[in-house]
């Protein structure tokens, strides 16, 4: 019976393998696929690959990218045909593409764990930092490969330049009105009245020019804090790079000098601090004494040489922080303005598994500790220790025998694929707990928000009432309490008491409402990532806001739609008139009843009332909402981002590998596409079965598994 049984199946097996033979195309050479695998075995890596041996996913996409010379093809940029292609909303989905029918090509990476990913595809070769001569040797017309010393326009010669400029062009205009006035005992007849257009010559537009150039100094030092972690992490002296991951990127406020980086930027950022004086004093600068029996306008002297003084110093700190920056490496090869503008820099790093950890602490201390390994990361070009290995890439990384994120415990569970997974359970779970974020910056706490709230509303109420109350009307003006008859430099007391300390008080209520703006800014892309239907690139990972100058972070708020960013920077910017009012508001003047009194301009005085007024709403504004910005940890700092955004999907995504500059980005996450729906989407959180205890920034696309919204949020 068996051997009648096995008889009758020979004709089956025969039929089989008939079959299987015809499915073979005739006349295709199996040698090239042959020889790449025996040239992969021998751990080098094919750089003549047939292109027609590539293969495609299903959605289109296409993982060849075009060589470049002194870069491994795998870190190539792609085609423009490609790139068109590569942009599109379903080019970079999270879902594994098909397997392709052959060897893999090049340009296709295969999937490994974190640990043990090398975007060399050489496991066992050592990384090498490329230093500046390395590079030179490497590429010495600068052909091949981006220089690293981009920055700002800000801090460009130019620029630093034009400040320059400016503040010589002010202390030429002091030093000639000393001059001048005391030489002719007066620059000008006194009019008799207070509302004509010299008292705005004399009383409010020296503060006005005095404004130009300290919001000039500051969005210098902005502009530095940015671009100085990035800077000191490109040093090739490791104590330069020492904790420079965990530098502040953003001023934590302008009351006090930061104090931190390079000796040429602490000498600026002092002098920056010391021009916030230069307002107040701008104020007292001119002033009506009596000669010849008559009022004019005159100089104080002691006021104009004070100012001269602290405009040397800023132009003396202006001239070294120039020089700095002119001959300054700063290890990058575009602005890093935004979330988007870091990722790049992770996509073929070796240090992401040290922030693969669901216990990274919210202080920033502790965080600081738990990330030893990563104090001293270096950004630059690496290449293999073995030169045969892979060709050139532009990291953050660490050679390996510094980097030991991949120890036992620091990174965080993980969960099984297994679809059988209850999501309910899942999401109601203690890991998802642990992963809401409960941080918010200082001034948006409760606490602190609500303090400024009142302090400034029962300010503005006692203001109003004084004023108004016919007992104390403004308007009919007060003793002064000083003496207010002008020496012989023209120096009256009064005058400057009345003058200085309200414009100091409107410096500090300025630089108060700031602190707010800022920290608004840093957190409005990360609130967008909040949302659960995920949020366009451009508002969210694209969203630069805490990069921008004043009034243009204003229009780029308005044209994403966030509103209340806009409105609160404007205010911001909007705010530096409340000093300059302030300092020009009252003058001593003799009245009627033959008495010298401290009057006010009711014009400028309306106006700065309208102003408070504002004040106090914007700080209103902040209160409704502020739960959206809660984070598990702060975003100040490289180290702070980088650990939000260390999902692997999200660092390995193609949007993301050999960006060659900010358009290139943009173009590739679909931004400025006519059609909206071509814009990729993004959003903040934990997906389900693959790492569940790590939130982190995610693209959002149809493959993707989120938990449900009241879980994942953290709105």
């Amino acid at each position: 019976m068996f051997a009648a049984d096995n008889a009758s199946r020979m004709p089956n097996i025969k039929d089989e393998l008939a079959l299987a033979a015809g499915r073979v195309t005739p006349g295709v050479d199996d040698t090239p696929y042959i020889q790449y695998a025996l040239h992969a075995l021998v751990g080098g890596q094919s750089t003549s690959f047939p292109s027609h041996l590539v293969s495609h996913s299903s959605d289109g996409y296409s993982d060849r990218y075009e060589p470049m010379r002194g870069f491994d093809e795998s870190a190539a940029y792609t085609s423009p045909v490609q790139q068109d292609r590569l942009t599109r909303d379903d080019d970079y989905e999270d879902a594994q593409p098909p397997p392709p029918q052959g060897p893999p090509t090049p340009g296709q990476l295969p999937r490994r764990s974190t640990a043990s990913f090398d975007p060399t595809g050489a496991s066992s070769s050592r990384w090498v930092p490329v230093s500046k001569n390395m590079q030179k040797d490497l590429d010495p017309h600068g052909r091949t490969l981006q220089p690293l010393n981009s920055k700002p326009w800000i801090l460009r010669v130019v620029s630093m330049t034009l400040l320059a400029i400016l503040i010589l062009l002010m202390m030429a205009a002091l030093i000639f009105s000393a001059r001048y006035s005391f030489a002719h005992s007066g620059l000008t007849p006194y009019p008799g009245s207070i509302y004509s257009g010299q008292y705005f010559l004399f009383r409010i537009l020296p503060q006005l020019l005095a404004v130009v150039i300290f919001i000039y100094a500051q969005s210098i030092v902005k502009a530095s804090l940015r671009i100085l972690p990035f800077t000191a992490m490109a040093s090739e002296d490791p104590r330069a790079r020492y904790l420079a991951p965990f530098q502040r990127l953003y001023p934590s406020s302008f009351l006090l000098p930061q104090l931190t980086g390079p000796w040429q930027f602490k000498i600026f950022d002092v002098a920056t601090w010391l021009a916030i004086f230069t307002i107040p004093l701008q104020s007292t600068a001119f002033t009506c004494i009596f000669v010849h029996d008559k009022w004019v306008w005159a100089t104080v002297r002691p006021v104009v040489w004070a100012l001269v003084g602290l405009y040397g110093i800023l132009l003396l700190a202006t001239v070294i922080l120039m020089v700095y920056w002119f001959v300054q490496w700063t290890g990058l090869t575009w602005d890093i303005r935004s979330i988007g503008d870091l990722l790049p820099l992770l996509n073929r790093s070796n240090i992401m598994s040290s922030y693969r950890r669901s216990d990274l602490a919210e202080d920033a201390k502790v965080f600081k500790s738990q990330l030893r390994e990563r104090w001293f990361d270096r950004l630059g070009y690496w290449k293999a220790e073995d030169a045969t290995a892979g060709g050139i890439w532009y990291t953050i990384g660490a050679p390996p025998d510094q980097d030991s994120g991949s120890a036992p415990g620091s990174m965080g569970k993980r969960v099984s694929n297994d679809p059988s997974i209850d999501v309910k359970e899942a999401a109601l779970g203690n890991s998802m707990e642990n992963a809401r974020g409960k941080y918010l910056p200082l001034p948006l706490r409760n606490g602190p928000l609500l303090a400024s709230i009142a302090v400034t509303f029962l300010l503005l109420a006692a203001l109003i009432v004084v004023s108004f109350l016919p007992q104390t009307r403004l308007e009919d003006g007060f003793l002064p309490g000083l003496n207010a008859r002008p020496d012989r430099n023209a120096f009256s007391p009064a005058n400057f008491v009345f003058s200085f300390v309200p414009a100091m008080a409107g410096m500090v209520l300025f630089l108060h409402f700031q602190v707010f703006d800022q920290s608004l800014r840093i957190l409005q892309p990360w609130a967008d990532l909040h949302d659960v239907n995920g949020s366009p690139a451009s508002r969210s990972l694209l969203a630069d806001y805490a990069a921008c100058l004043p009034l243009q972070v204003t229009w780029r708020a308005l044209r994403n739609g966030h509103w209340r960013v806009a409105v609160i920077s404007l205010l911001a910017t909007l705010f530096i008139f409340i000093p300059v009012l302030g300092g020009g508001l009252l003058m001593a003047l003799t009245g009627p009843n033959r008495t010298v009194r401290m009057y006010p301009s009711m014009p400028v005085f309306g106006v700065l009332l309208a102003f408070l007024v504002l004040y106090v709403g914007g700080l209103c504004l902040m209160v409704p909402g502020r739960r959206q910005f809660l984070l598990p940890r702060p975003v100040t700092s490289v180290a702070g981002i980088i650990s939000l955004c260390s999902a692997e999907e999200l660092i390995q995504d193609a949007a993301f590998r050999s960006v060659r500059g900010r358009r290139d980005l943009e173009n590739r996450l679909g931004v400025g596409r006519d059609d909206s729906r071509d814009e990729s989407s993004w959003f903040f959180g934990i997906v389900l079965g693959r790492d569940r205890q790590l939130a982190s920034i995610r693209r959002m696309n149809n493959f993707t598994e989120k938990l449900p919204t009241s879980s994942r949020s953290m709105a």
